[in-house]
C-alpha cells in the first residue's frame, strides 16, 4: 500500500524525506507523481481514450517540539485546479492547517470524510462517491482529538447558515486490526432548518484480507455524499424540504503478497425523493508494488449517475504508475 487508508490521497501524508533540523523545528518534503490513461464507454456520447497526471502532488511538514508541545505544519496541492477540477493543470490547494498537539485549525478533509472504511481504489473522482466521503473535498475547520473521538467544526456547506457544519467521529480500533467509525454529522441546510444524519464504517480483518463496510442514513448528507436529490452531486431540498438518503458500501482486498493486491467495491444510494433517485457503483482492480515507492495498477469501474464532465454515466478503464517519495 502506498497510501494509508487504503485509497489514493485518503491520508495527507504517505512517504516523506526528511531534510533535516533547525531551531527545534524537522522540515520534510513528500508526494507522488502519477499518471494515468482511461478508457472511457459512457451511455451518452462517444467513446474516448484520454490521459492525465493532475492527481501528482507535492507536500512540506513541519514539527517542532517545544516547551512541552509538539505543533505540526502541513500544506499541500495538487495540479486539479481551474473551473471545474481536473480541466487543466492549474495548482491547487488541497491541505493547509496547523496541528497544536490534538487541535487541528485549518483547511484538511471534513470531519464527515472520517467517517469511512476505505477499500483501495485507483479512482480519484468517483471512488468513495456514496459514502460520507462523495465530495472528495477540503474545508476550512476547527477539529478536537481525544484518543478515538474526534469533535469538527466547519466552513459551512450551506453559505448564509447560522451555525457551523459539525461532526463527531468515534474511531475504536481492535485486536487484529479490526475497526468501527461511528459518525453523526449535523448541518444548517438552504432552507434554514439544523438536520442531522449518522454513519458506521467497519473494517474486519480476514487473516491479511480485508471486508470493509459502510452505511448512511439521515438528512444533509448530500453534500458529502455526492448523491443529492434528481441526481445532483450535492441538492438535498425539494419542496423547500429537507430530503432524506440511504447508503451502502461493500469492498473486499484480497492480498496474493507483499507486492500483489486486488479490490472489488459495490455503493448504493437511495435518497428519498420524488424521482426515486438511486446511485449505483461498481468496481474491481489489481494493483503490483514494484518497489515500495512504485505501483502500477488497472481498475474497472461502472456508474450510473454520471460525477461531473469527468466521470459521466457509464464504464471507464483505468491503468496507472504511480510513484510516492
Amino acid at each position: 500500500m502506498l497510501v494509508a487508508a487504503f485509497c489514493f490521497g485518503i491520508a495527507p501524508v504517505t512517504h516523506a524525506i526528511d531534510l533535516g533540523n533547525f531551531n527545534d523545528t524537522s522540515f520534510s518534503i513528500g508526494g507522488f507523481l502519477k499518471a494515468e490513461g482511461i478508457f472511457e464507454n459512457p451511455e451518452n456520447g462517444d467513446s474516448r481514450i484520454f490521459g492525465r497526471a493532475n492527481q501528482s502532488r507535492f507536500n512540506l511538514k513541519t514539527v517542532t517540539q517545544k516547551q512541552g508541545h509538539t505543533v505540526v505544519g502541513f500544506i499541500e496541492g495538487d495540479f486539479y485546479g481551474g473551473v471545474y477540477p481536473g480541466e487543466n493543470n492549474d495548482w491547487r490547494l488541497r491541505h493547509a492547517f496547523i496541528k497544536i498537539d490534538n487541535t487541528t485549525i485549518g483547511q484538511t478533509w471534513t470531519g464527515q470524510f472520517w467517517a469511512v472504511a476505505f477499500t483501495d481504489y485507483l479512482d480519484f473522482f468517483g471512488g468513495p462517491r456514496g459514502t460520507l466521503a462523495g465530495n472528495n473535498f477540503r474545508t476550512t475547520l476547527a477539529s478536537y482529538q481525544f484518543q478515538g473521538l474526534r469533535v469538527t467544526a466547519q466552513d459551512p456547506v450551506y453559505a448564509d447558515a447560522d451555525t457551523p457544519d459539525l461532526a463527531i467521529n468515534y474511531d475504536l480500533n481492535l485486536d487484529g486490526g479490526h475497526r468501527v467509525i461511528l459518525t453523526a454529522s449535523g448541518r444548517d441546510v438552504d432552507n434554514g432548518d439544523f438536520v442531522a444524519g449518522g454513519a458506521i464504517g467497519t473494517k474486519v480483518m480476514l487473516g491479511v484480507h480485508s471486508l470493509n463496510l459502510n452505511a448512511h442514513y439521515g438528512e444533509g448528507l448530500g453534500a458529502f455524499t455526492g448523491v443529492g436529490v434528481n441526481g445532483s452531486l450535492s441538492d438535498e431540498l425539494e419542496n423547500g424540504e429537507a430530503v432524506s438518503q440511504t447508503g451502502l458500501n461493500a469492498g473486499f482486498r484480497y492480498v496474493f503478497n507483499n507486492q500483489w493486491r486486488a479490490n472489488v467495491s459495490y455503493t448504493m444510494v437511495e435518497v428519498d425523493d420524488q424521482a426515486e433517485t438511486n446511485y449505483e457503483s461498481s468496481r474491481m482492480n489489481l494493483i503490483h508494488n514494484i518497489l515500495p515507492e512504485l505501483e502500477v495498477g488497472v481498475e474497472w469501474r461502472k456508474y450510473n449517475l454520471a460525477f461531473g464532465p469527468l466521470a459521466p454515466e457509464g464504464q471507464q478503464v483505468e491503468v496507472m504508475a504511480k510513484y510516492a517519495f
